[in-house]
């Protein structure tokens, strides 16, 4: 065990250049993918980030996609990918959907281009027949997902009437989110608003549900596995979840 600690704390001090590595060689095949790089507009500051959740704006990279759409390119602190999303523009600069000029919406065709635009910078895997395909109606807002082996594809569509006087959904934005494997040894542990949290290669998870041995247990110097999904290097603390093999090992 002392042996994977070492190797684990070696991997960790030469993490940040691994990162900046993993970060230009993904924007080197991102350049070519999605094209024009999108600039934030002179003193209007990128997106209201959520300041209870995140320390600021994500490490990321956007592109123009059409007029009014952007592709988000996010990374994880390893600087792998994390996630990336296709959203309106206007979601750069606020959270709130009425913020987004009426009548945009995506061709249904983007949907296969976007999940192939992600698999080339990062592998998605095999799609999970398993894996539970929800959809999820409130109003007229309809959220509908499917899972791969190593990520996750949500779409968010809204019910609009067209020309004919009849409703039908437009899809409005595709997120996709990558799973990260975690394993390493714990640097500290605290707790906050009752949640116990793990920090692992600079990087604080806590449990996404109550009663996950690894995340209520786990102690300083401990090596852990868990899984998380979609987590990016601006994030306070990542939901994490333990899986068959995750573990909490003393040294």
């Amino acid at each position: 065990m002392a042996v994977a600690i070492l190797a684990c704390l070696s991997l960790y001090a030469f993490g940040d250049e691994s990162a900046d590595r993993r970060k230009v060689e993904t924007t080197a095949k991102a350049d070519p993918i999605f094209g024009r790089r999108y600039s934030a507009e002179v003193g209007r500051p990128l997106r209201l980030h959520d300041e209870q959740t995140t320390t600021g704006p994500p490490d990321e990279v956007i592109y123009w996609h059409g007029a009014n759409y952007v592709v988000d390119l996010m990374f994880a602190a390893d600087g792998t990918v994390a996630a990336l999303v296709l959203l309106p523009e206007a979601l750069l600069y606020s959270n709130d959907w009425n913020d987004v000029p009426d009548g945009l919406e995506l061709f249904s065709s983007e949907k296969e281009w976007f999940t192939a635009s992600a698999n080339a910078l990062q592998p998605l895997g095999k799609k999970d027949d398993r894996a539970v395909r929800y959809s999820v109606q409130s109003g007229k807002n309809l959220y509908s997902g499917e899972g791969y082996a190593l990520a996750s594809v949500s779409y968010y569509e809204n019910e609009q009437r067209s020309w004919s006087g009849l409703f039908k959904p437009l899809l409005k934005d595709i997120q996709i989110t990558y799973r990260q494997a975690i394993e390493g040894v714990v640097e500290d542990v605290r707790v906050e608003i009752g949640q116990r949290q793990i920090k692992v290669h600079g990087q604080w998870y806590h449990g996404d549900k109550p009663g996950q041995e690894i995340f209520d247990t786990a102690q300083t110097n401990d090596f852990v596995r868990f899984g998380t999904n979609g987590c990016t290097a601006n994030e306070k603390a990542c939901l994490a979840a333990a899986d068959d093999s995750g573990s909490a090992t003393e040294p």
